[in-house]
Formats: structure tokens, C-alpha cells, sequence
């Protein structure tokens, strides 16, 4: 039913719009999550290399803000405020009035996104088909849905439009005065960050395992332990801080920059299937990340040569995913494992390392 009033609503509000001619002025639509915004950078690059000369700009939310502050690639950014039914009208004109011949729909959850994009007199919207809350329709060019990682969803979205792909890699630009702001004091120390925690629980792997991979990294490294997290997960970091001897806890308060400055300082982050897994790609700092509900392959680190992802496959079919109480899946992941990946990727990385016991 919401889907015909929209669709009813647009034609009928499109009657007068013009149809915006070739002006080479891009919108890109990236308006959800940390690792979505971070996935869509990529294609952001390609689409600046390839079209020097074009106006770029990008519509996304409050965090992706954050995320593509002083990226080179876009030309200006606009921000999506919720619930978006009350700035519908406003956000409309500041883009309607920007002639934009081309939208490209990297990832969107809201769905007044898709009506809004079709009433911007833009002569192309570019999109993958079926992941659009029912409103395909509003798509000029709808791509296939392939079983294929995000990242290069998105660049196949800016491929449509004729960009080519030399870059496939993360990116994330702090500035000089946010490094300096979160610096820590010098240390001998390996410098290990672990997040316990994902907005998702179906995507958490026990508590307990990450007490006991931090008690024996601290057995066995010379190392400083960061337990990281939010304002929500602050009784699991420390739950989890309390049983690892002399690990700090670092709660992210509002700005992610300022925890990309502290991250940009590890030598290795452990975590589960959540944002600062690709922050840490972004920033080419050594991660390993845990999955089982979910598949790498799909969402997981993309050409990243710092990262190794450690998967079981789900042992329920099909999986529950948000239904499930008790991820009991990762119970296939020991911390030995964990353990000895770390051992692998820091000396990869070719950072110093007591022998491990």
C-alpha cells in the first residue's frame, strides 16, 4: 500500500518537472551504516579518476558525513536527516536545484530515498535491482542482484555509467590536528584493539572466548590492550576489560574520527562482523575479523592485505540471523585459532613479536 501511494504520488508530482540534459553533475546515494559508507569509496575514487571534469556530490547520513569528511573524490556533501518525512521538501529543492543528470543508488534503507531520486529531473538513476523496498520502479537502469561483494556492487553501479575500476581498496583521510588530538603516549608495547561487540548480536562471538584471547595475547605478547566499543556495549567492554590484566577501555563518544585517530595507532584489531573491521581496512591497519552468520565473501574485508577473516559456516539452515538468542555457531571458533591468526598477520606486518607460548 505505501509503495502505490508513493508510486501515484511521484507521477503525478513529476507532471512538471524538467528532464535534466548531460551536464556531466553526479549524485551518489549512500545513506546508511559505518562499513556501507566505507564500502561506497572505493567507487567514489573510480568515479573521480574517470570523470575528472564531472560535479560530484554524495547524499548520505549523519556517520557518512564523518566518513567522507575531506575525501578528495566528492565535491560537496549532503546530509540525510530522519525521519526524513519532515525534511523531504527542503532536502528536494537543495538538490533539485542542482540539475544532477545522473543518480546513483549505492545503498539506501529509507524508503522515501527512491521517490525522491525519480523527482530530480535526472535523465538516468542507476541502482541494483531488488534490494529497493519494492520500488524498482524507479530505477531508469536496475543492475542484476549477484551473490557478489558489496564493494563491487557499488563499483558495478559506476561502472553502468562508464567509470572504469583501478581501485578496489578502502579509504578514510584524517587530517593532521585529529591525529595529533588522539595521540598516545610512546610505547614499546604492541598496541592490540579488541571490539567485543556489533550492533547485530547474531554476529558476536562469545565474550568469553574474546577474555581468554586477550589473557593469553597478554601471556604470550609484550602488548597494551584496547577493549573498544559504545555507549550501548560499555557492560560488555568491561566484563570483558575486567578479566584481561591492565587492558584499557576506550569508549567511542559521538566521533568516529577521533576513534579512526586512536585505531590508526594499533598494531592489530580483533573484532567481529561490524564497522571498525573496514575503518581498520581504510586505515591499512592489521585486522581479523570473525563470522559465521555472516559470509566474507559477501561483506567481508576486500582486497585488503592487513586482514584475515576467520569463518565457520552456520551450522543452523537456514540461518535465523536477528531471530537468533544464542549464536551458538561460533563455538566452531576457538581463541587458539584466533590466537594463532594474530601470531600470522603481526608478523606479516612485520612488527616485532616476543615468542609466543
Amino acid at each position: 500500500m505505501k509503495n502505490q501511494l508513493l508510486k501515484g504520488a511521484v507521477k503525478v508530482a513529476s507532471l512538471g518537472l524538467r528532464r535534466n540534459q548531460k551536464t556531466n553533475r553526479i549524485l551518489v546515494v549512500a545513506t546508511t551504516a559505518l562499513g556501507d559508507t566505507l564500502w561506497a569509496t572505493p567507487a567514489l575514487e573510480n568515479l573521480r579518476q574517470s570523470f575528472p571534469n564531472s560535479y560530484l556530490a554524495v547524499l548520505t547520513s549523519p556517520i557518512g558525513m564523518e566518513i567522507l569528511e575531506h575525501n578528495p573524490s566528492i565535491d560537496r556533501l549532503y546530509l540525510l536527516t530522519e525521519p526524513m518525512l519532515f525534511s523531504f521538501f527542503s532536502l528536494w529543492k537543495k538538490l533539485y536545484q542542482e540539475r544532477f543528470d545522473t543518480v546513483l543508488i549505492f545503498h539506501a534503507s529509507q524508503r522515501l530515498i527512491f521517490p525522491l531520486c525519480a523527482l530530480l529531473g535526472a535523465e538516468q538513476i542507476v541502482g541494483t535491482g531488488g534490494i529497493n523496498k519494492g520500488l524498482d520502479c524507479f530505477l531508469t537502469h536496475p543492475l542484476p542482484n549477484r551473490a557478489e561483494h558489496e564493494i563491487v556492487r557499488r563499483l558495478q553501479i559506476a561502472e553502468k555509467i562508464g567509470a572504469s575500476t583501478s581501485s578496489q581498496t578502502l579509504s578514510f583521510f584524517l587530517q593532521p590536528e585529529e591525529k595529533k588530538a588522539a595521540q598516545l603516549p610512546p610505547s614499546s608495547k604492541i598496541r592490540i584493539a579488541i571490539h567485543p561487540g556489533s550492533k547485530d548480536a547474531f554476529k558476536r562471538w562469545p565474550q568469553e572466548n574474546f577474555t581468554r584471547l586477550g589473557q593469553r595475547l597478554k601471556e604470550s605478547l609484550s602488548c597494551d590492550i584496547f577493549i573498544t566499543g559504545n555507549a550501548a556495549e560499555k557492560d560488555l567492554m568491561q566484563k570483558t576489560a575486567r578479566q584481561i590484566p591492565g587492558a584499557q577501555i576506550y569508549e567511542t563518544k559521538g566521533s568516529l574520527r577521533s576513534f579512526a585517530a586512536l585505531l590508526e595507532q594499533m598494531d592489530l584489531l580483533i573484532s567481529n562482523d561490524t564497522g571498525p573491521v573496514h575503518l581498520a581496512c581504510a586505515l591499512n591497519r592489521p585486522v581479523i575479523a570473525l563470522y559465521s552468520s555472516t559470509n566474507p565473501r559477501l561483506c567481508g574485508p576486500h582486497k585488503a592485505k592487513n586482514a584475515i577473516a576467520l569463518y565457520k559456516p552456520p551450522t543452523c539452515s537456514p540461518c535465523l540471523k536477528r531471530l537468533c538468542k544464542e549464536p551458538f555457531c561460533f563455538l566452531q571458533l576457538g581463541p587458539e585459532e584466533v590466537l594463532n591468526a594474530s601470531r600470522k598477520l603481526l608478523t606479516d606486518s612485520k612488527i616485532p613479536l616476543k615468542q609466543f607460548s
